[in-house]
């Protein structure tokens, strides 16, 4: 007698229920798609203990005639499949018919359901894959789906669970991605009679992420809308300061399907590139829409993951829409967090704190017209004694290069005696050389007359216009501080610019546009290195010789796994070329590695403008941060360094006002 047998149906729905009902969430997961499959607009979830005693799914969809109430507890029974070329166009989240009879093998299941047309319901329980009993009910329309005592017939599958709140914690976390891909539908949750989730359901996307993280968040979410001819992008993005430690925050949809897909994330991450720091990730919510045919998403037992015919296509749209949507927004800290709350429409002056006096004329505020007037001494003065070093050359943020000493913290105290005493005329002409080149322009304010027992009121001009380039407020600098800082001021404001995350960023989009545009030469070595790898990473690095020759690296194999370096990328001078080509060969090993030139060494780009950028405690002279903040302002992404840290910060006039109590 022969050893195959065909295993009898209720032994293979347990086995499927292995892979499909892997825990309570998964029971969730199965019975939410089919209602959103069958039309709903509302979805309520109760659960009891976790999920063990009771899950009941409630929603008002088109509901099932009593003929399919009992068929779709057949293995395979599906109404979404017709034939072969359906599997190539798949628009539902369901379609298998695995799940019902996965589920009614380990669980006692009871459903209820009515169509509009009908003046009845229909009732189906079953226990342990045994329909017990059917018949006529009262319901209402749609379906009620319950299922009590999951595992109960498993044991060894209830000796597995985590604890009752790891299990609500699931199946809050799927609810909630069905919520945000979902927003036209109002889910409810219930946890032993108490309400967890109740998403509004209005078709706003984020009144749902607002119901779900919290307003705060909400308000730091940016829109977005992209399309193109294969795929449509829809959803929203935080703000880089709006990130989180793991990845949990981001949320992916395709076709409505909420999906793990570390491309995708990737494709994110590659748009908030230099944006976030280190070890970061950003929140966002994406729902890709493209065509069926263009998507595999029977490729996992539990349709959480999906493949893509065209990979590369489907990963740069969503990495250009992300990029669109920051690019148009300002990225500039508050300073203090009592900023973040909402400014009053009226501001209550304390006249007392004016200091034009009456029947005189305001005084035009003054505008830095050399290092002597932010407070610290000239570029050309000596140091000293004890304070700093000896003359020294350093570079300009320009390019350029200018011998000077590093001057004192401050100037003594006669000299800013003497500049208290200049004339309001005087400075003003003094402020205006700085500016002979039409770089910035300093801020005159207008005086509106009153009557001569009112004060002369100070009228701010208008909000200043943004870069034609970037999205940076035409500031100017007005002093350094600690040796670190740049403070620079505008009609809203005070800004500090950290000096050394500023310079590095313009360096490295520098470098970064030599790269874009091929611009890199070779740079010789002197004596080659010489790589050690294994047999493996030897066949894989002859093939992507080439790649690296795009890189202006040549390689040569000198015999077995032994290669040898004999040129690098001119961008690496000055820096550790052992360690860099080691990490660069190891990343271009990797699987899935890409042959982009300027995806394979722009990480060492930012090693090179990190140390070839001004440091702490670098004195810089006015024209300096004149011209370090207008190459500032000529950057695609002013707001963060290369390591994703933030370069400004800003300190509006009402924080100001608040700290020194002149509004309350």
């Amino acid at each position: 007698m022969g050893k195959i047998q065909i295993l009898s149906d209720l032994l293979a729905n347990k086995i499927a229920a292995g892979e499909v009902v892997e825990r309570p969430a998964a029971v969730i997961k199965e019975l939410l798609e089919n209602a959103i499959d069958a039309g709903s607009t509302e979805i309520v979830i109760e659960i009891e203990n976790g999920g063990l005693d009771l899950i009941k799914v409630s929603d008002n969809g088109i509901g099932m005639e009593r003929e399919d109430a009992l068929l779709a507890f057949e293995r395979h029974a599906t109404s979404k499949i017709r034939s072969e070329k359906d599997l190539f166009r798949i628009r539902t989240l369901g379609f298998r018919g695995e799940a019902l009879p996965s589920i009614a093998s380990v669980s006692k299941v009871e459903i209820k359901t009515r169509t509009a047309e009908a003046n009845e319901g229909t009732l189906v329980k079953i226990e342990g894959g045994q329909v017990l009993t059917h018949g006529v009910v009262a319901a209402k329309k749609g379906t009620e789906f319950a299922v009590r005592d999951l595992f109960f017939n498993t044991p060894a599958r209830l000796k597995y669970l985590r604890t009752i709140q790891t299990e609500l914690h699931h199946m809050l976390d799927y609810v909630n991605r069905l919520s945000l891909a979902h927003p036209t539908i109002s889910f409810t949750l219930y946890h032993n009679g108490r309400q967890l989730v109740q998403s509004p359901g209005d078709g706003e996307l984020l009144h749902s992420i607002a119901a779900i993280y919290g307003n705060d968040v909400a308000r730091q979410m940016l829109p977005i809308e992209w399309s193109d001819y294969d795929y449509k992008i829809v959803g929203a993005v935080g703000f880089p300061e709006l990130n989180r430690a793991n990845r949990n925050h981001c949320s992916f949809f395709v076709n409505g399907r909420y999906v793990k897909s570390y491309q995708l994330l990737n494709a994110v991450q590659a748009a908030y590139h230099t944006r976030l720091p280190i070890n970061r990730y950003p929140v966002c919510v994406i729902a890709l829409e493209l065509d069926p045919s263009l998507v595999d998403v029977n490729v996992h037992p539990q349709k959480l993951e999906v493949r893509f015919s065209e990979e590369r296509d489907v990963t740069n749209a969503v990495q250009q829409a992300v990029e669109q949507a920051l690019q148009q927004q300002t990225f500039i800290p508050k300073a203090t967090a009592k900023s973040i709350a909402a400014q009053p429409k009226e501001k209550t002056q304390q006249a007392a704190f004016d200091l034009a006096m009456p029947n005189q004329p305001a005084e035009v505020p003054k505008a830095p017209a050399t290092a002597t007037a932010t407070g610290f001494s000239p570029a050309t003065r000596a140091p000293s004694p004890g304070i700093n070093g000896p003359k020294f050359k350093d570079p300009l943020p320009n390019g350029g290069a200018v011998v000077r000493e590093t001057p004192s913290a401050y100037q003594p105290t006669h000299r800013r005696e003497e500049r208290r005493e200049a004339p309001v005329r005087q400075q003003v002409d003094a402020a205006m050389s700085i500016y002979e080149k039409g770089e910035a322009t300093p801020r005159v304010e207008e005086v509106v007359e009153t009557p001569q027992a009112e004060a002369p009121q100070v009228v701010a001009s208008p909000a200043p216009e943004l870069s034609a380039r970037s999205n940076l407020p035409q500031f100017r600098p007005v002093a350094q501080a600690l040796g670190m800082y740049v403070i620079a001021q505008d009609d809203t404001g005070l800004f500090i610019i950290d000096q050394h995350a500023a310079h590095e960023k313009v360096l490295y989009e520098k470098f970064n546009k030599k790269l874009a545009d091929r611009q890199i030469q070779p740079l010789p070595l002197l004596v080659p290195l010489t790589v050690e790898l294994t047999a493996s990473e030897s066949a894989l690095l002859q093939q992507r010789i080439d790649d690296l020759a795009d890189c202006q690296i040549e390689v040569e194999q000198f015999g077995g796994t032994t290669f040898l370096i004999r040129s690098v990328p001119d961008i690496w001078e000055g820096l550790e070329t052992q360690g860099l080509l080691q990490e660069l060969i190891d990343e271009l090993l990797q699987e899935g590695a890409t042959p982009d030139p300027r995806r394979l060494i722009e990480g060492k780009v930012i090693t090179k403008a990190c140390k070839s950028a001004i440091k702490a405690n670098h004195w810089l002279s006015m024209p300096e941060m004149v011209a370090l903040c207008d190459q500032l302002r000529e950057l695609d992404n002013p707001f963060t360094c290369p390591h994703g840290r933030p370069i400004i910060i800003h300190m509006s006039n009402y924080d100001l006002e608040k700290q020194f109590k002149r509004v309350m």
